[in-house]
């Protein structure tokens, strides 16, 4: 058992993850912007601390957390630019004191994500060089900031036991990554449309992963972290990936399960130089990544296998996560 904190513990990633470290009897902390989240948190047997990460304070409340608590591990699921900044930095220093006093060092996992491998159907493992030189595919631009953060990252090891995480675009449960294209599809089976246009990459395919899948790697990660991390001859960065299938047969057997009987036309993924078009491009990133070195050093065993041969239930789970959602915003309203 060691104590973990668990920031952005109330996201899509950051809770089942927390749901996976409770079952192994870890103590989980976790963070949370808003303060109606804390109820969730609390039913999930985690100790919740509400306000932003990102704070003027000199002292933040889950920094002090960290040292009063004496916190064994920290989860990043941030995902903000500025992370180095806000939580790398006053983690070296907090965990630079405990090395003085002949103590552990503070362990750091950082989720960062496959889009930072680029785009090509070629297999890619997560030795692959990101955003340098030597980079055969650029990040899309949406991430292009991430590459120097896993490296600031696993530079950090003598002073973190520090690990980075690449989960591939995951699915199951809410999935809020795939409301841009459920929700059209959604509405248009309420609306019985005749037609339907996605704009998404027809001669793609993604690198996926089921939500399970992915909390079971950063539990294994964190089951092996000191064994893994703190050296500088390692390189602890691991790509989590089950499967590499066509985004135009997701999309039609997602509209099919929903129950749309209309055409469903996909269209390219669109050029433009702001939102939606930058996550969409980054979202039809074509990735073929290979996770062994998380299944061989990690002893991570993933077990769904697939987003198609599951979109029966993955589609209505999404429905389901959907409209949740727009009832919790019209009692927001009352």
């Amino acid at each position: 058992m060691v104590k973990i904190l668990v920031i952005g513990a109330a996201g899509y990633f950051g809770l089942r993850v927390s749901q996976f470290l409770r079952r192994e009897n870890h103590v989980v902390y976790g963070t949370t912007r808003s303060i109606s989240k804390e109820n969730l948190l609390l039913s999930n047997e985690i100790i919740p601390i509400v306000g932003p990460v990102e704070s003027s304070d000199k002292h933040p409340a889950w920094l002090d957390v960290v040292k009063t608590e004496n916190i064994d591990i920290v989860i990043d699921f941030s995902g903000i630019q500025n992370g180095i900044k806000v939580i790398v930095e006053p983690l070296i220093k907090l965990s630079k004191e405990r090395q003085s006093d002949h103590r552990a060092k503070i362990g750091f996992i950082y989720c960062s994500g496959a889009w930072v491998l680029g785009s090509g159907y070629d297999l890619v493992n997560d030795l692959t060089p990101v955003g340098t030189k030597n980079s055969h595919r650029p990040p899309p631009s949406l991430v292009a900031w991430r590459p120097e953060v896993e490296r600031q990252v696993l530079a950090s090891y003598d002073h973190l036991n520090a690990v980075v995480i690449r989960p591939s675009l995951a699915y199951g449960g809410t999935a809020d990554v795939w409301d841009y294209y459920f929700s059209q599809i959604y509405t248009a089976v309420q609306k019985e449309s005749p037609e339907l246009t996605l704009a998404a990459d027809p001669h793609g395919a993604l690198g996926l992963i089921h939500v399970d899948d992915v909390a079971s790697g950063f539990l294994a990660a964190v089951e092996k972290l000191e064994l893994v991390a703190g050296r500088k001859n390692g390189y602890p960065l691991f790509n989590l990936a089950t499967s590499f299938e066509s985004t135009q047969l997701i999309l039609h057997r997602a509209a099919s399960a929903m129950g749309y009987k209309g055409k469903v036309t996909v269209t390219g993924a669109p050029k433009g130089d702001g939102m939606p078009d930058i996550f969409l491009r980054a979202f039809n990133t074509t990735i073929n990544a290979d996770s062994s070195r998380a299944r061989s050093v990690l002893g991570w065993k993933p077990t769904k296998t697939g987003m198609a041969s599951g979109i029966e239930i993955y589609a209505k789970s999404w429905i389901g996560g959907h409209l949740l959602k727009q009832q919790a915003a019209k009692e927001t309203k009352k």
